[in-house]
């Protein structure tokens, strides 16, 4: 398999794993907008693992929904949960209930890297031992080494969705200082490239903006799809790592 190859190209020095930028408690929310619009809302936390008896793991989750007005016309409401394991920042269970319009769907993978394999019901699949899930991708990715980072280049982050492996690309564009509610946040900005899909036809037309502190918080995501511009902001971030750098 061509992903398979193509593994032996990842540029793993690019994550220091140890320590995390991100740690139990930590808690942020997004105003997702359209046409300067306040469409929906996200919400990403992190706790602490009561599920399952593994330790060094968070429970992490992802919450997405339409605003109240925008429920009469298209209702969303999404919620990813990853199980992580904190030692290697790998996934060791993933759950997906996404809910839009009259779409449903539900995804419960669980994860055995040392056989480089993922259980879906019945069905087991090959995977790298470093693969990720939806949700942790974001905070794998987060683990990154900014003394590696070079503008203009890429590095690949294995992915498991839809039963299907895939690299997510992600280019270090450049820097940018973003206006937030807590004032002007200096970012790193990334374009990560897509699988093509039901909404994101064309990956390079998203991008996203990543604290330039030791948080490596989500600050922005900025999406383009056939219809115009979707944005979502952080509006709220606590229980921080770390103290988020505020430009005076």
């Amino acid at each position: 398999m061509k992903i398979i190859a193509l593994l032996f190209f990842l540029p793993l020095t690019l994550f220091s794993q140890n320590p995390l930028p991100f740690s139990v408690g930590e808690y942020s929310s997004f105003d997702i907008s359209f046409r300067n619009i306040v469409v929906g809302s996200a919400e990403l936390e992190v706790q602490k693992n009561d599920i399952d008896s593994i330790g060094n793991s968070f429970h992490i989750i992802g919450k997405g929904r339409t605003a109240p007005f925008f429920d009469w016309f298209f209702k969303v409401r999404d919620v990813y949960e990853t199980f992580l394991d904190t030692s290697n920042v790998r996934p060791i269970k993933f759950i997906r209930r996404i809910s839009e319009g009259s779409f449903q769907k539900q995804q419960f993978y669980n994860f055995y890297h040392s056989n480089e394999l993922v259980l879906v019901e019945d069905t087991s699949y090959a995977i790298s031992k470093i693969t990720q899930d939806m949700l942790s991708a974001l905070f794998f990715a987060r683990t990154f080494n900014k003394d590696s980072l070079v503008i203009k280049k890429s590095f690949f982050i294995p992915i498991f969705m839809d039963e299907e492996n895939f690299l997510l690309e992600i280019t270090y564009l450049y820097n940018e200082d973003i206006l937030t509610e807590f004032g002007k946040i200096s970012c790193l900005v990334f374009k990560p490239l897509m699988q093509e899909g039901r909404v994101f036809q064309d990956g390079e037309k998203m991008k996203i903006w990543i604290s330039n502190d030791q948080n490596n918080l989500l600050i922005k995501v900025e999406t383009e799809i056939w219809a115009g511009t979707i944005n979502a902001i952080i509006t709220e971030a606590r229980n921080l790592k770390y103290p988020l750098s505020i430009i005076k």
